[in-house]
């Protein structure tokens, strides 16, 4: 059985035991709800990204802030975490393939939460 992106994570950072201990405050069913949250979520950027939807458009705007959130319940606000996080998606293709995150992707991200402050 493949192991979720949550615990591979956990697997590979040196906040291990925060990540696992992060995993049973969240509990069994809301990872995975948020697991089958997760692609429909990518999707729907990418359609936005892919559509030419400026990063500041209210759309974007309001998917750019639940992936921030997701990420944010995942890290538990936690730095060390999240640059893993990061490292992982830039560093290894098989996390960006597996996850459909590339690299257009997450820059298209990164602008639309640059340019949230900006409304």
């Amino acid at each position: 059985m493949r192991q979720p992106l949550f615990w591979r994570v956990g697997e590979l950072a040196k906040q291990k035991a925060e990540i696992k201990k992060r995993g049973e405050q969240l509990g069994e069913e809301h990872i995975r709800q948020v697991e089958a949250e997760w692609p429909q979520l990518i999707a729907r950027v990418r359609a936005e990204m892919d559509a030419g939807t400026d990063p500041a458009d209210p759309r974007v705007q309001a998917l750019a802030r639940r992936w921030q959130e997701l990420v944010a319940e995942f890290t538990g606000g936690d730095p060390g975490i999240q640059q893993e996080l990061n490292r992982m998606y830039q560093q290894e293709a098989s996390v960006r393939e597996r996850s459909g995150i590339d690299f257009a992707l997450m820059e298209y991200v990164q602008k639309a939460m640059g340019a949230g402050g900006r409304e």
